[in-house]
């Protein structure tokens, strides 16, 4: 790339740009002469003395760091022109900037593409986006627009080299999780240098031929996982600590099948993999079913509540498994089972409940009406498991039936309560009022119609319940903890840093940036935090 590749300085009125406001100082003419004499030096050492008069000045600070630039002092002109990206500028002065910018960050990654690459890549990257930037206001300018087509195109290559380094490393290694993390490195790099360089058969064709390389040994990653897993699925009953072990197993092999599959279609030893391990998983998942299916059982007769529990655990574990293997036969069996068993425990459950409340209406509303809301979720959860259910339907209906008025008379005890309770402790009489506002919103809950007195005594007592919080905050006022201050602290902190970060985040750029690369595996994170995306 020769010197008229890259715009050089973007001079204007012969090597400086003046402002009106500076058209009548004499010094800027020496300044330009030197430029002119090809004195970059002595040009940069009258526009410091300059701006030393007039440090707010911008087009002082811009014409010095063009200076730089001539006299090849990059590192200074990009931190001039970066302090300026920073300020409140004219347009046309802003849009050279960004131009220079992109100038500058290519010509300090020049020297570093041999020795240090990857801070030539972020050089570059900087380069392009600070061309883009310029050409959202400035579509039509043709020069920066083949300017930012060269730095794209080196940034090709680059890419494209540092792919092909990390082949050849990964080629010597011999632990495959190793070659793996490489050959994912450099598929990334070969991506990305396509999406710069689309025209370029020849980089589709590199990238190609990695996806099918990384393909194989996805495949035979899966396949000793598989192995490993294979030992436990030919015992009758292994321990449940083996069986999760290989279930593992089992999930990173189909993982691993699926992710060469996706690298390379046409890989049907992977395709054969990705089938085999999710019938060995499906059985396995079907195995575990079937041990918590007969733990359930075991302990269906002194602990329903927990029966129930490993019953719908078990039953997960016969979905998941079907949804692998529709064909497994053990899974649909115990689905089965587990869903009448389950329907039964349910009603058992429902009507053990729904007479201790009609019991305890007399003695204890509260504890009557939790234990008639929890015979309902019994009756409503054998009614979704079985459709079918007839028994189900009827009980629930007396149920609505019932509960909404004992569930109003306890909201209305409860409110009474607080109201008793008010003159000698408000922290009881927050309580009392807290279940008042809960019994009516459950009453509507089971009867959402026609249900006017659950949704009275639910507004007044959340109206009571306000007035009663105000009332203690303002007997007790306390200042915030160390804990919440710190909370406080920390919450304005996040605040800043996202309100900082979306004063210099173009969305639509990092959103195009980011779908030109793909999603890093598990195993692999690109160091592209290093790499300058959104400027």
């Amino acid at each position: 790339m020769n010197a008229r590749t890259i715009i050089g300085t973007g001079l204007v009125l012969g090597g400086l740009w003046i402002s009106s406001a500076q058209a009548a100082a004499p010094d800027l003419g020496t300044a330009r002469r030197a430029l002119k004499e090809n004195q970059p030096e002595q040009a940069a050492a009258v526009l410091r003395e300059l701006r030393s008069q007039r440090p707010t000045d911008p087009w002082l600070q811009y014409n010095e760091a063009v200076a730089a630039y001539a006299a090849k002092d990059y590192d200074r002109a990009d931190q001039l022109w970066q302090e300026l990206a920073t300020r409140d500028l004219p347009p046309k002065l802003r849009d050279r900037v960004w131009v220079q910018i992109g100038n500058v960050s290519f010509r300090r990654g020049e020297p570093l593409e041999q020795t240090d690459p990857q801070t030539t890549l972020q050089l570059w990257e900087q380069s392009r986006e600070s061309y883009r930037i310029y050409l959202v206001n400035q579509p039509k300018d043709k020069v920066v627009r083949h300017n930012l087509k060269v730095v794209e195109l080196r940034l090709a290559q680059l890419h494209a080299r540092l792919a092909a380094d990390l082949l050849r490393e990964a080629r010597k290694q011999s632990r495959l999780e190793n070659q793996i993390q490489l050959m994912q490195a450099a598929l990334d790099h070969q991506r990305t240098a396509e999406h710069l360089d689309p025209q370029n058969s020849e980089r589709q064709q590199q990238r190609q031929a990695t996806e099918r390389e990384l393909a194989e040994k996805f495949t035979q990653k899966a396949e000793r996982q598989e192995q490993r897993a294979d030992a436990t699925l030919a015992k009758s009953h292994p321990p449940s600590w083996e069986r999760q072990q290989a279930m593992k197993e089992l999930r990173k092999a189909l993982s691993d099948f699926q992710e060469a599959k996706s690298l390379d279609p046409q890989n049907q030893q992977a395709a054969q993999g990705e089938q085999r391990v999710q019938e060995k998983l499906a059985q396995l998942l079907a195995m575990e079913g079937r041990q918590l299916q007969q733990e359930a059982q075991q302990m269906s007769q002194r602990n329903p509540d927990e029966a129930i529990d490993k019953y719908e655990q078990a039953l997960e574990k016969y979905e998941e498994s079907l949804e692998l293997n529709r064909n497994n036969e053990m899974a649909q069996q115990g689905a089965e089972e587990v869903k009448e068993a389950l329907e039964n425990l349910h009603m058992q459950r429902g009507d053990q409940q729904a007479q201790e409340g009609e019991r305890q209406q007399n003695r204890d509303l509260a504890q009557a009406t939790q234990q008639m809301l929890s015979a309902l979720h019994h009756y409503q959860e054998a009614l979704e498991i079985n459709p079918e259910n007839t028994a189900a339907p009827p009980k629930i209906a007396d149920l609505q039936r019932k509960l909404p008025a004992l569930l109003n008379e306890l909201g209305e005890r409860e409110r009474q309560r607080a109201a008793q309770e008010e003159a000698k402790s408000l922290e009881s009489a927050i309580a009392h009022m807290e279940k008042a506002a809960t019994s009516f919103q459950r009453s509507q809950e089971v009867q959402p119609e026609n249900n006017e007195q659950a949704r009275v005594g639910e507004e007044q007592a959340r109206q009571e319940l306000a007035r009663l919080r105000q009332q203690l905050a303002a007997r007790n006022p306390q200042k915030p903890d160390q804990q919440q201050k710190s909370e406080q602290r920390r919450q304005d902190q996040q605040e800043s840093f996202w309100s900082l970060l979306h004063q210099v985040k173009d969305e639509d750029k990092q959103r195009e940036y980011e779908q030109a690369r793909r999603a890093p595996t598990e195993d692999y994170t690109p160091d592209q935090n290093r790499i300058f995306k959104n400027w």
